[in-house]
């Protein structure tokens, strides 16, 4: 199939027509996972805990900050907390306090809600769990950098144990472990764990030298879809579609059929999305992972807080 690859805009341009011909899952995982482990991260913190706080009424508010005041106490103030992991689980702590004022049932040991992709089977894989259970230590013990370091290698290894597990029932063939939605978890199951080694390295002072990497691949070609149509016979449809579309969708298909014939236009658009997915996590030189172990900025809750904090 050549070079797949397309700037995320055209890639968007392409889903929509697809799905407006046959839909198919959305392999985008939360803006929180994509935010919160970019080298952005703070600032998409402090923007998701204003938006949190103002989508709530005064009395759910003070419920809210009382929340956090009695997690982290009166300085309110959270060690790394505007980076990686630990601004991951303090925006899942924000929305899962938020669900509870508002009289929100929240299970405390299913994955988190839509943070990964959702499997409407129910089915994820074990690093889903062992992630989501990560995330709601981390608060808890954000503040205690023995206690951060000892979690996150005692959670290292749990992963590699459901790698393992997951290994043995791909092996005896019980888990269909190419499917799309079961497979874009597992791969945003090593991003998070890819962020778990990077935090450990902040803690550690630690250089991108020291990084392990794990998985590099991101193979996405011989992916069991889930397509709620025949793929062959939607190929002529989407393209009839696109006949009547505007200019601007016209010249993106013009283009990619200047460098490429797909079997189906179905399978090929969804694994440009799939793509654009992993991409976003890629790091593209040494030098941004340095950058990105090099971060250490604290979060401060109280200065953020739209209520005073209550002392």
């Amino acid at each position: 199939m050549g070079n797949i690859f397309c700037p995320d805009m055209d890639v968007a341009v392409l889903a929509s027509v697809a799905r407006d011909v046959c839909p198919f899952p959305n392999y985008y995982p939360s803006p929180l996972f994509i935010n919160m482990l970019s080298v952005n991260s703070s600032l998409h913190l402090k923007n998701h805990y204003t938006a949190v706080q103002s989508s709530l009424t005064p009395k759910q508010l003070e419920d809210f900050t009382q929340g956090l005041r009695t997690t982290f106490g009166r300085e309110g103030k959270v060690t790394l907390g505007g980076v990686g992991v630990v601004a991951l689980s303090l925006a899942v702590l924000f929305d899962t306090l938020a669900r509870q004022v508002r009289g929100e049932w929240v299970s405390e040991s299913e994955p988190i809600p839509g943070l990964f992709v959702k499997d409407l089977r129910g089915y994820y894989p074990p690093q889903v769990y062992t992630a989501s259970k990560y995330l709601r230590l981390v608060p808890h013990i954000a503040n205690n950098p023995t206690r951060m370091k000892e979690e996150i290698e005692r959670y290292q290894k749990q992963l590699i144990i459901d790698q393992q597990s997951l290994g043995e029932l791909g092996e005896h063939h019980t888990l269909p472990l190419q499917e799309d939605i079961t497979l874009m978890n597992f791969k945003l199951s090593r991003i998070f764990a890819a962020s778990l080694e990077i935090h450990l390295l902040r803690i550690n002072n630690g250089s991108a030298d020291e990084f392990v990497v794990r998985e590099t691949k991101n193979d996405v070609q011989d992916v069991i879809y889930n397509f709620n149509c025949v793929p062959e016979a939607a190929h002529n449809d989407i393209l009839n579609v696109v006949q009547k579309s505007d200019n601007r969708t016209q010249d993106i298909f013009k283009k990619f059929l200047a460098s490429v014939e797909p079997e189906t236009w179905m399978q090929y658009i969804v694994t440009l999305e799939m793509l654009s997915v992993l991409l976003h996590f890629t790091p593209s030189t040494l030098g941004d992972l340095s950058s990105e172990i090099a971060q250490r900025e604290d979060f401060d809750l109280k200065a953020s807080a739209l209520r005073t904090w209550a002392e």
